[in-house]
């Protein structure tokens, strides 16, 4: 019989401002959770490589019957872990379902490797110590540790499973809404009948305390489609909003019908949408970013008040 232990590791900001709801979580449903901090260093490789430390650390440790799953602080549990994944002895990864994707990403030539697997939700017992250690291991040795430049967990991880020849238990995370299998995983905060885990990724976007994998996403004055729909729980709606947003219409009876307005905003679920400009904004974030229509309309040279609002806030004229 195996127990099953939940790890989540952070800064203490991190922790402190995005934690609270997987905790909550894990007292609802009666689960063991261990909390760590590891330091707040200077990017977020460098933190991603304290996380990846305790990990092995922690499998190297173990017990025979702890059921490790390690998680992102904010992930949320939305159902009960189901108890085959708790039983069962194999590691269990989630492999990407992309946005527009119906199959997992699949190596292409290239001097790159495509990392397919979702570092977590991540199950594994103490029989997986040792390809964990090699998985490390190999990190470590592609990485620049003298400049703390350490390479990412996921870009190695299907490689030390393979190489290693692991028998692994395969479940999806689901970045793609369309995709017409059960969506047990998800990248995002939105809910279907079968969804168990959600691993949201707007907060390093949005908080500008914290550190972001890619600059130049962080730093862009847009959302991209992905983000926006996954983190909107009702798909259709935000489909129509895509369209309302694109045709810049103001009058709220045209938009969906749960909408309030605030100030210059039209409010739907936890997002603020400002047609006139393309903003839009989250409740919980202080970062305002633009619709993703409104970069389309960019590309496409198609000049209408959003757009000249956007590049008068730019000092282009």
């Amino acid at each position: 019989m195996q127990n099953l232990k939940i790890y989540i590791y952070g800064t203490k900001y991190f922790i402190d401002h995005y934690a609270t709801g997987l905790i909550s979580d894990c007292e609802r449903l009666g689960y063991d959770l261990t909390v760590g901090i590891v330091p707040d260093a200077d990017t977020f490789s460098h933190i991603n490589h304290y996380i990846h430390r305790e990990m092995v650390r922690v499998v190297r440790q173990s017990t025979p019957n702890d059921r490790i799953l390690f998680l992102d602080p904010e992930c949320r549990i939305v159902r009960p872990i189901p108890e085959d994944w708790i039983q069962d002895e194999r590691p269990i990864l989630s492999y990407k379902i992309a946005s527009g994707q119906t199959d997992i990403n699949r190596y292409e030539y290239g001097h790159t490797l495509h990392g397919p697997i979702q570092m977590q939700p991540i199950f594994l017992t103490q029989r997986d110590s040792d390809w964990i250690q090699w998985w490390y291991d190999v990190s470590m040795a592609g990485s620049d540790e003298e400049r703390n430049v350490f390479v990412p967990h996921e870009l190695f991880l299907e490689l030390a499973v393979k190489y290693n020849k692991v028998d692994a238990h395969i479940e999806y995370c689901v970045y793609n809404r369309d995709w017409q299998q059960p969506h047990r995983i998800v990248k995002g905060s939105f809910v279907t009948e079968d969804t168990i885990i959600t691993h949201p990724d707007i907060h390093a976007l949005m908080d500008p305390n914290v550190k972001h994998s890619v600059k130049n996403l962080k730093e862009s004055p847009f959302l991209t489609t992905r983000k926006l729909h996954n983190h909107f729980n009702n798909y259709e709606s935000i489909k129509k909003i895509d369209e309302l947003m694109f045709k810049e219409i103001t009058d709220i009876t045209k938009w969906p019908e749960n909408t309030t307005a605030e100030d210059n905003w039209l409010c739907v679920e936890d997002w603020m949408f400002d047609p006139k400009s393309g903003r839009l904004k989250h409740k919980d974030f202080p970062v305002i970013k633009h619709h993703p229509s409104l970069e389309n309309k960019i590309d496409r040279n198609i000049n209408t008040p959003a757009v000249k609002s956007f590049f008068n806030s730019y000092g282009v004229d």
